[in-house]
């Protein structure tokens, strides 16, 4: 049976039952536990404990129709509930494995095109220096063959072939140290964006009455209210944070920089914090924990001269009421 069939068939058995004996509390959370967990992520990334969670809600459901005021439906209700968000938990951490594991296919492709454009820079380096190599080698002839004297061109000859040698060493060494430096730094900067991005993929979103936390990650296009792709990560965090606090209610601000009129900064920043609301919705989180807020470019954290300054100040932030 579907979960969404299975949910209407479970209301209405608890509606005729309910006329004579109320569901205990333990069965109304688990009735909305396994409700929660059936319309996000469990039923695609923990399947089986989902079912679980169904034969344990049936059975507790059963139990209540046969004997409502028993301690044993109030046990089995209870199990019910904690398989429910044990099947989303699961879901939670099989996402953040999957995003865990394409941050480090990133690493590995970063890595791949890094090797690649050094191979190509070595290249060019060196054929710089058989260009140059063959330049000194021309200036040479046409030295040696300007001599007179076969002595004094042997000399020269010689001379010049030393000093071929050694410009050409030096060359070879200049292009060899500068491709090595080349790739170390690239290197480093692949590895320090794969760890960030690592960072921020198991970083855990806190969230503590009366106190605000900033969706560092969460971006849009330019001028929209469009979620970047790389922005469902640090939401996905912020889901999982407001699933493990069913009780918080918060207030989404979006924020602009001061590039733009003051009117349609403050119409953007509302529409941002719509398209998060929004986003928070589809996944399952209930639209009446959440109000959104637009403060445009009226409460900067940075200065908004440096585009670094503007970047911080273009956020969303997420309002824990108390």
């Amino acid at each position: 049976m579907k979960p969404i069939a299975y949910l209407i068939a479970v209301a209405c058995a608890g509606l005729l039952v309910g006329c004579a004996t109320a569901p205990p509390a333990e069965l109304i959370n688990a009735r909305q536990a396994y409700q929660h967990a059936s319309i996000g992520q469990a039923a695609q990334l923990a399947p089986a404990d989902l079912h679980k969670a169904q034969e344990a809600l049936a059975a507790a459901e059963k139990s209540f129709q046969d004997e409502p005021k028993s301690f044993h439906t109030r046990d089995l209700a209870y199990v019910a509930d904690r398989k429910a968000k044990i099947a989303e938990a699961h879901a939670a951490t099989a996402a953040e494995n999957a995003n865990t594991a394409k941050a480090n296919k990133d690493y590995q492709s970063a890595q791949s095109e890094i090797v690649k454009n050094t191979k190509e820079d070595l290249a060019v380096a060196e054929r710089t220096a058989a260009a140059k190599t063959e330049q000194l080698a021309a200036e040479q002839k046409a030295r040696v063959s300007a001599e007179n004297s076969a002595a004094d061109a042997k000399v020269e000859a010689a001379r010049v072939k030393e000093s071929t040698d050694a410009e050409a060493l030096r060359v070879k060494e200049a292009s060899d140290a500068e491709a090595r430096r080349v790739k170390d730094v690239a290197d480093a900067e692949a590895r320090r964006l794969a760890d960030q991005k690592i960072r921020d993929l198991n970083t855990i979103i806190v969230l503590e009455r009366g106190k605000k936390v900033v969706l560092k990650g969460v971006n849009f296009e330019f001028n929209k209210a469009t979620l970047t792709f790389g922005s469902g990560a640090i939401l996905t965090r912020a889901y999982n944070a407001l699933v493990a606090n069913p009780d918080v209610q918060i207030e989404i601000s979006g924020h602009t920089d001061n590039v733009g009129s003051q009117q349609s900064n403050q119409k953007l920043s509302l529409r941002r914090a719509q398209a998060v609301r929004n986003w928070l919705v589809q996944k399952g989180i209930a639209s009446n924990r959440m109000k959104t807020v637009g403060k445009g470019q009226n409460e900067p954290v940075a200065s908004n001269e440096t585009d670094e300054g503007r970047s911080e100040n273009r956020r969303i932030e997420f309002y824990v009421q108390q």
